[in-house]
């Protein structure tokens, strides 16, 4: 009795979803509504900028590297002819570094399209905007150039006035304003190779 009690519930339970599975799910792309139109291709537009800075930033690091690579001035013969060629290369490095941190400011400016949401703080607090984070890279941008100014003169006062003193003065600021391409890459991770800070060892 209990049996046929269970086979007659199964056949019952069986009857009521047959229909449901019996139906096709829709064909076809799903509709997009307006809004969400008009969110979508705001966020396409945010994506295809920050992947066109970061290709300027990559070739301006990859530039960078590809210096360094080479060697800085290991051709020069005489204390006039390492100068020209430190000249060149420090102007090189400069123009690099412009493009490389320029695109990184520009990429943290950037402002996703809002969906709605409001921001949420994560264990450690809120996110920062974009604008506060614009406003940090420009103080690291100033500090490092105070930094370099007083490091690199320091090189050059190492020679006690000799002729070594500006090649010195001018090798130093390559060195450290590649170096500190190197420091933004691992800090942002924009586009490049360098780990992030805290992988660092």
């Amino acid at each position: 009795m209990a049996m046929r009690r269970a086979t007659a519930f199964i056949g019952c339970v069986f009857g009521l979803l047959s229909p449901l599975f019996g139906q096709q799910a829709p064909s076809g792309p799903k509709k997009v509504t307006p809004e969400q139109q008009n969110y979508q291709d705001p966020v396409k537009q945010f994506w295809a900028e920050r992947e066109r800075l970061q290709v300027t930033a990559k070739q301006a690091f990859d530039a960078e590297m590809a210096q360094e690579k080479a060697g800085d001035c290991t051709d020069a013969g005489t204390g006039y002819d390492l100068n020209v060629c430190a000249n060149k290369a420090l102007a090189a490095t400069n123009q690099n570094l412009k493009a490389y941190a320029g695109a990184i400011r520009e990429i943290l400016g950037l402002k996703m399209p809002d969906a709605g949401f409001p921001a949420h703080a994560g264990p450690d607090g809120m996110p920062t905007t974009p604008e506060q984070d614009v406003a940090e890279f420009d103080r690291i941008e100033q500090a490092r150039r105070l930094y370099i100014d007083a490091v690199c003169t320091a090189a050059h006062h190492q020679y006690g006035g000799g002729t070594g003193g500006p090649s010195a003065e001018l090798v130093c600021r390559v060195r450290l304003t590649r170096g500190h391409m190197k420091e933004l890459d691992g800090i942002y991770k924009i586009c490049c190779t360098s780990k992030p800070v805290h992988e660092m060892r």
